[in-house]
């Protein structure tokens, strides 16, 4: 499939890049690596009239500790991440994330930024332009229904990234900015829940940088092999291969921990519905108790009552969402549950 026509911009600093993303508006997509964004333009999903591409904006492409926690810039390749020795000391279950991302041709190109940014996906969706037309136009596509969920009042897509949920477990922030203005949120707030429009940056503005904190300064070692000096960290990615597949599904757990057991604790799910989806009973059973196997199995039970799959990506959902019980098992061990 060829890609459509378009203009390619190419801006030599961050301020440039925002005036020219407020100046075409709609007409404009930012590219990165382009890993995703290319074949969705093959498939006709986006048409955009103009590419704005970052690649010489050295300024995003950074890995720094500041104060106690560790900026990223959003350009940041995920081979960076991988290879990065600030992030293997600090927080290796990234550097682990990254590494399952898709394949090592894939990672030497694909961002930081691109990889939180994507955009939901779902059998239907993620066609070519002559296969979507034998069908009518669903809810993502401007339509009025859901070839998935029959009866369906919205877009039931669903986000399948591996990195937004350690991020988010990790309790990580990101800057937008646009023209004149910059502030930072929640990582988990850039994400809407709406299968339609995903990804919660408007018109003119752009994620440039992911700010990690620190552990919190009264925790220790929660012993296991993917932990610093005060907590521990796993992802667990089911797939059908072992590189290029999207998750089926995907759990996140980062335990913090500190003389009388977890002393702070999040589990996230990835490829469940339109966002990740934070599992808040997780932090309840397991915040200053240190976990034995009859913990685990609740804090599993939660996540596995709060997944709801749709038949949109590979499998089924029964299988997706019973094994949503053995991944944060495996998570909550491998991040020193057992402790």
């Amino acid at each position: 499939m060829r890609l459509p026509k378009f203009e390619h911009l190419q801006p030599e600093s961050l301020e440039e890049a925002l005036d020219l993303l407020s100046e075409h508006g709609e007409e404009v997509k930012v590219i990165a690596g382009g890993t995703d964004l290319l074949v969705s333009m093959k498939q006709r999903l986006l048409t955009p009239r103009y590419l704005l591409s970052l690649k010489e904006l050295a300024e995003l492409d950074f890995i720094e500790e500041d104060k106690g926690r560790v900026r990223i810039g959003a350009l940041t390749r995920l081979t960076t991440l991988i290879k990065s020795p600030l992030v293997q000391e600090k927080f290796p279950v990234l550097a682990q994330v990254a590494g399952y991302v898709a394949a090592p041709p894939l990672q030497n190109m694909g961002t930081l930024g691109g990889n939180l940014c994507l955009n939901t996906r779902c059998f239907f969706y993620n066609q070519s332009q002559f296969w979507r037309q034998a069908r009518p136009l669903c809810f993502k596509t401007g339509g009025e229904m859901c070839h998935v969920v029959k009866g369906g009042d919205h877009c039931y897509s669903v986000y399948q990234g591996d990195l937004a949920p350690v991020l988010i477990a990790l309790e990580a922030r990101v800057k937008v900015a646009r023209k004149g203005s910059e502030w930072v949120i929640p990582l988990l707030d850039l994400y809407t829940g709406r299968g339609e429009e995903p990804i919660a940056l408007e018109v003119g503005e752009m994620l440039t940088e992911v700010e990690i904190p620190g552990p919190a300064p009264d925790c220790k070692s929660g012993g296991s092999s993917l932990t610093t000096a005060s907590w521990g960290g796993d992802y667990q990615k089911l797939r059908y291969r072992g590189a290029m597949d999207f998750p089926l599904i995907g759990v996140a757990a980062v335990l913090h921990w500190n003389g009388e057991g977890c002393a702070r604790a999040k589990v996230v799910l990835t490829a469940v519905a339109s966002a990740p989806v934070v599992v808040e009973e997780a932090s309840k059973l397991l915040e200053g108790q240190k976990p034995d196997e009859e913990t685990i199995a609740k804090v599993a039970e939660a996540a596995y009552e709060v997944a709801h799959p749709v038949a949109n990506v590979g499998s089924t959902p029964l299988y997706r969402r019973k094994m949503v019980r053995v991944m944060t098992r495996r998570a909550l061990a491998n991040a020193g549950g057992r402790g």
